[in-house]
């Protein structure tokens, strides 16, 4: 059995142990934890790339891993941007060190004190690109060539699991693809945000980014505020 076949069997059988394992099937979850059983990495996240809202956080392994990627969704930059629009896999020696880079997404790593190295992995298709896997280790330091190879691959087994996903029947097909709350809301808010100011779609996204930017809150923050009414941008 060559190695990539044998990764492929260690990352099938953490995620059918971990679907089975969880109370509400798994879903995209069990794949953000397969990833760290089967990788040497401590974390791992999957951004899903919306129409208009961009890249949005869809599953994360731990809540350092979660609010990382909230911090790229809400700045609109960092290696997973740079991975979806470049095409190819964006590594980080060393999360400390990324201001000259992405600023925006510098600043929120400084104040929760992230530490460590990540690679950022696109999720495609062809030319279709889906979004990102994220994986991340403690320490600071290149990933090894060996490491970013097996990463591509659990990122084709990870894209091979969405595609088979959306292809089922529901409630199957909810596992996977059934979108997460926050994911919701800030679809909710744009829209809400867009009736209030007559906006295209685009400019209410990037409103609420602005806003959430410039008052050191997460997207999702900002949009659940804006559907409980505690924000207007018409006044």
């Amino acid at each position: 059995m060559g190695q990539f076949d044998q990764l492929t069997d260690e990352f099938l059988s953490a995620l059918e142990f971990l679907t089975e394992l969880s109370a509400d099937g798994g879903g995209m979850a069990a794949l953000c934890g397969a990833c760290v059983r089967v990788l040497p990495v401590q974390r791992a996240a999957i951004l899903i790339q919306e129409r208009e809202a961009g890249l949005q956080p869809w599953c994360a392994s731990d809540s350092v891993a979660a609010r990382v990627e909230a911090m790229q969704a809400t700045a609109g930059q960092g290696p997973a941007v740079d991975a979806v629009a470049a095409g190819v896999p964006v590594l980080v020696a060393d999360l400390g060190a990324t201001a000259q880079r992405w600023p925006g997404f510098a600043d929120e790593l400084n104040r929760m004190r992230a530490a460590g190295s990540m690679v950022a992995v696109p999720l495609q298709m062809g030319v279709v690109r889906f979004g990102v896997l994220d994986l991340y280790r403690a320490q600071p330091g290149r990933p090894e060539p060996l490491m970013i190879s097996a990463g591509l691959h659990i990122a084709d087994l990870v894209i091979a699991q969405l595609i088979a996903g959306s292809a089922k029947s529901a409630p199957a097909a909810a596992q996977w693809w059934d979108r997460p709350l926050t994911s919701r809301v800030i679809h909710q808010a744009a829209g809400i945000v867009l009736a209030q100011l007559g906006i295209r779609a685009p400019d209410a996204y990037a409103r609420l980014r602005a806003y959430a930017f410039a008052h050191g809150l997460s997207l999702a923050e900002v949009a659940q505020l804006v559907v409980d009414n505690r924000i207007r941008f018409d006044t």
